[in-house]
C-alpha cells in the first residue's frame, strides 16, 4: 500500500511525555500530534479480507482552523493528517505491508469553551473523512456516523506565557475500499488518541505517494 506524502515523526515508544506547552491555548494545538499507543491496532475485516492499522498518529494543520461559537460550545473544522503503518492479508496469506498515510477534514466540538482561556473541557469529534490512493484502490477512513467519539481537553496556564494542554479523544472509525459505498467498522472497537509530543532525537520518515481529501456531510 503507498503511502501520501506525509511527515511521520517519532513513534509511540519515543514520546516526551503526556501533553503539550505552546504559547497559543487555541485548539487544536497548533503543536504534537495525537498518537495511538504502541500496543493498539485498529482491524477492519470483510469476508477473507484483513486490513490492520498500528503505530496511527493524527495530526492537525496548523493554520487551517476554522472556530464557529454553537452557544456556549465551540465547533473546530481543520484539515489533518494520518500516518501509520498497514499490513493486509487475504484468506491469511499476506498482500502487503508499510507505511500508509491520509488527509482530510475534520470536525470537533469543544463544550463550554466560549469565554474561557484555561479549564477542562468535554470535546466530541464529529466528522473526520481521510482518504489515501493505494494499490488496492483509495482507501477511505471515516469516523462512525453512529457512535460518539467522545474525549476531554484541559488547558493550563503554566506561567512564562505558557499553557500546557492534555487532550486525548476514543474515536471509533470505518474504513471503505469500494470508494465510500460500503464501509468496515473498526473490530476492535475505538482507537485512545493521546496528544504529545515525540521525544528529542527520535527519528523522523518522509513517505511519498498521492494523497486527496474527501468531505462527508457534516453532522
Amino acid at each position: 500500500m503507498t503511502a501520501g506524502l506525509a511527515l511521520l515523526t517519532g513513534s509511540t515508544s519515543a514520546l516526551a511525555g503526556n501533553g503539550v506547552d505552546t504559547p497559543n491555548p487555541n485548539l487544536p494545538p497548533d503543536v504534537g500530534a495525537y498518537y495511538t499507543a504502541a500496543q493498539f491496532h485498529a482491524l477492519y475485516s470483510a469476508g477473507g479480507l484483513e486490513i490492520l492499522l498500528s503505530n496511527i498518529i493524527h495530526q492537525p494543520f496548523a493554520g487551517s482552523t476554522i472556530r464557529i461559537p454553537s452557544g456556549p460550545d465551540e465547533l473546530e473544522q481543520f484539515d489533518s493528517s494520518m500516518t501509520g503503518d498497514v499490513a493486509v492479508s487475504n484468506g491469511g496469506v499476506p498482500i502487503f505491508s508499510g507505511p500508509v498515510a491520509g488527509n482530510g477534514p475534520v470536525q470537533t466540538i469543544v463544550r463550554n469553551k466560549i469565554g474561557h482561556v484555561t479549564g477542562t473541557f468535554d470535546t466530541e469529534m464529529l466528522s473526520m473523512s481521510l482518504t489515501s490512493v493505494t494499490p488496492l484502490g483509495p482507501v477511505m477512513i471515516r469516523e462512525s456516523p453512529t457512535l460518539p467519539s467522545l474525549g476531554t481537553t484541559s488547558i493550563t496556564d503554566i506561567g512564562g506565557g505558557l499553557y500546557h494542554i492534555d487532550s486525548f479523544f476514543d474515536v471509533w472509525t470505518e474504513l471503505s475500499i469500494d470508494g465510500g459505498q460500503t464501509w468496515i467498522p473498526d473490530a476492535n472497537g475505538p482507537a485512545h488518541v493521546q496528544l504529545n509530543i515525540p521525544a528529542p532525537g527520535a527519528a523522523t520518515l518522509l513517505a511519498f505517494g498521492t494523497l486527496a481529501g474527501v468531505r462527508r456531510r457534516r453532522r
